[in-house]
């Protein structure tokens, strides 16, 4: 799954492979070790499309957190309620108080270019992920701006035919806040 999701592991792979094979190329150079180079320099490009059009379930769970990142940063509270499942439960907060609250937050507080980072990743079922990240961002309100105000955070998903809906949402402190509730984000 790896070499399918970090391009830049595949390449290593392929310039050793590929290395590899014009040694053994320039050791024998037999008419065999002449095609294994040519089908090794044909395999590079086919393995860079195969490893853009191919899709891990990891992908996805990082593509959906990114989604949601950016509509926290736009501010489409609608956008991330489409994304929150009907039996959320976190931190006292159910579904419709957790919207309401980030919409109350977001209204007093702008959040800027968000960056994520540092995933980890796990499927306890087929049904089910569990995306542990760090985000950095700018925040900025009427009393106070933050630069680079890192936080991370762990979501529990639950698959939705394609994609994904999140069924919990749990900060995990992190310097300089330390926050550990949810009800501290959303203040």
């Amino acid at each position: 799954m790896l070499l399918f999701e970090n391009l830049w592991a595949l390449a290593s792979l392929l310039v050793a492979v590929e290395t590899a094979l014009v040694v053994i190329w320039s050791r024998r150079r037999t008419r065999a070790s002449v095609w294994a180079v040519l089908v090794g320099i044909g395999m590079i490009p086919a393995c860079f499309a195969l490893s853009v059009l191919v899709e891990t379930p990891r992908e996805r769970v990082i593509a959906f957190c990114w989604e949601l990142a950016r509509a926290v940063d736009d501010g489409e509270v609608a956008s991330i309620a489409e994304h929150i499942a009907e039996d959320f439960q976190t931190d006292g907060h159910d579904r419709s108080a957790f919207v309401e609250r980030l919409e109350q937050t977001l209204t007093r507080f702008r959040v800027d270019h968000p960056r994520l980072r540092n995933f980890e990743v796990m499927f306890p079922t087929d049904e089910s992920a569990v995306a542990t990240l760090t985000a950095t961002c700018g925040v900025r309100s009427v009393d106070a701006v933050f630069d680079h105000l890192p936080s991370r955070w762990r979501l529990t998903l639950r698959r939705d035919g394609e994609s994904w809906l999140v069924v919990k949402i749990e900060p995990i402190p992190t310097a300089p806040l330390n926050l550990r509730h949810l009800r501290d984000w959303l203040r």
